[in-house]
């Protein structure tokens, strides 16, 4: 068996509901483990050594990860229906849907070779936290890209090889 990598251009990403998504990019999808029980020690031994145990406590944050769209009105576009995600997950004190329950989706980061899946990393029940929008620059030649953050409640990685 030869070993094989994936080039990190060769992606899709889509939730339910929100299938075809044009990305600009997808920036670190990361979860932290959290350590606990070795902040304090458990016993001495005779000749002065320390004994501490220590054990996964769980999560420190939910799986994230940053994605970006170039901004578009068109109601198909990702930047479109992103944002109305976004909204529906706001509080209706803050001008969304407050339908965070109800909104939370499944979904998909599938790397490809040559048109064959290769990896894919399943994200249960996510949803947008954060969205963000380029600085706004009349001198400028490049396009604007709104940013948004999604955490999910777990991942899963599979291999497709």
């Amino acid at each position: 068996m030869t070993a094989s990598t994936v080039a990190s251009s060769s992606y899709y990403l889509d939730f339910d509901g929100l299938e075809d998504l044009s990305i600009k990019s997808i920036a670190q999808v990361s979860y932290e483990g959290k350590g606990t029980g070795a902040q304090k020690a458990i016993a001495v031994t005779k000749d002065g050594r320390t004994i501490r145990q220590s054990t996964i406590g769980g999560f420190e944050t939910h799986p994230t990860m940053t994605i970006e769209v170039y901004v578009s009105a068109e109601a198909d576009s990702s930047s479109y229906r992103l944002y109305e995600w976004f909204k529906a997950c706001m509080p209706a004190s803050e001008g969304g849907d407050a339908d965070w329950e109800n909104s939370r989706k499944t979904g998909s980061i599938v790397v490809y070779d040559q048109q064959q899946e290769r990896l894919r990393w399943n994200l249960e029940r996510a949803w947008p936290v954060k969205y963000s929008l380029s600085d706004a620059d009349v001198t400028g030649d490049g396009l604007a890209v709104e940013t948004f953050e999604i955490t999910a409640e777990s991942i899963t990685k599979e291999t497709s090889m």
